[in-house]
């Protein structure tokens, strides 16, 4: 008995470190995969950090051009409504229906006649829009 147990010891000691070299080289395996893994993951971050930064720099562009283009609106409709406040004016209404009819041809005379403009200044408007 002695000399089976001096036998059996040693084998399964032998099995045992086997088996635990075994599943030590499982776990690096598994390890070396996990640690692939977080690389990837981390890379993945990066490329996700470096959109949204992208994102955000685009972002604050638009919204420089939405206050200048906002900007430029307000400034359209105050020169609208000056230019609306100018028509509003009844001597404006005459010199802009004495170029529509200077546009259509008319003659000095008819421009005097419909207007009440005096003869220089609906000469003057038939020269500088006349055709």
């Amino acid at each position: 008995m002695n000399e089976l147990f001096l036998w059996i010891v040693p084998a399964v000691l032998l099995l045992a470190i086997v088996g635990l070299w075994l599943a030590i080289n499982k776990r690096q395996r598994q390890i070396s995969a996990l640690k692939l893994l977080f690389h990837e993951q981390q890379r993945q971050i990066s490329s996700v950090k470096a959109e949204i930064h992208e994102l955000r720099t685009g972002t604050l562009g638009v919204g420089s051009r939405v206050q200048d283009v906002e900007g430029k609106l307000a400034q359209a409709m105050e020169r609208q409504e000056q230019l609306s406040q100018v028509n509003s004016d009844p001597q404006s209404k005459l010199y802009g229906h004495a170029m529509k009819m200077v546009e259509l041809g008319a003659s000095v005379d008819d421009i005097m006649r419909e207007c009440e403009l005096p003869r220089g200044e609906a000469e003057l408007l038939v020269s500088l829009h006349g055709k």
